[in-house]
């Protein structure tokens, strides 16, 4: 029953960031390019195992557990497992659990860190600050007039850690992380499936 409120937990949190970033996009005006991916296309991204409770939980529920594992053990280039390099030229997005997706994958691109001076700054890739210079500039002012209306790296990651400090905590490389979640979640669904 744990696993089950922590999976519910780390959804709505994950709920209420998707609602926050969505607002801010819409009023600052930032968007990731079309198909782009390249935050994805990093072999050293790190996450904690808690993030992708949920997709691991999906996994599980859908049969496709196997076949994930499969992919984690010999994954493109080292990125994510989740990412599928060749989805650009198909027309599609690269990650193929965007549901799913954790923390750091939500919050990239759109979310803010406190600076020394405990203000907040936009945390973003170069194609955006290149791209979208004005929207860029319009999350900056954002940051300034409304400081704590902005979707914040450490709250977000303080809430996850309420939920359960040990999953939390630990940040690894991302298809680690992804690893650590299924393996939690092993005797759960492997308990339901001799009911």
């Amino acid at each position: 029953m744990r696993h089950t409120w922590i999976i519910k937990e780390v959804e709505k949190v994950f709920e209420e960031l998707d609602a926050h970033l969505s607002t801010t996009a819409a009023i600052s005006g930032l968007k990731c390019p079309d198909f782009c991916g390249m935050c994805c296309r990093k072999a050293d991204i790190e996450a904690s195992p808690l993030e992708f409770m949920p997709l691991a939980a999906w996994l599980y529920k859908t049969g496709k557990v196997d076949d994930f594992l499969t992919r984690l053990d010999h994954p493109k280039h080292g990125w994510c497992a989740c990412f599928d390099p060749d989805a650009a030229s198909k027309g599609e997005w690269g990650c193929q659990f965007y549901e799913k997706r954790g923390l750091i994958c939500r919050l990239f691109g759109f979310g803010f860190r406190l600076n020394r001076e405990n203000q907040p700054t936009l945390v973003t890739c170069k194609i955006m600050k290149c791209s979208q210079s004005a929207a860029v500039a319009k999350a900056g002012e954002m940051a300034i007039s409304t400081p704590e209306e902005m979707p914040i790296f450490s709250n977000y990651f303080m809430r996850l850690l309420a939920i359960d400090p040990d999953l939390a905590v630990p940040q690894m490389p991302i298809n680690d992380a992804i690893r650590v979640a299924i393996e939690k979640l092993y005797f759960y669904y492997l308990d339901k499936e001799e009911m």
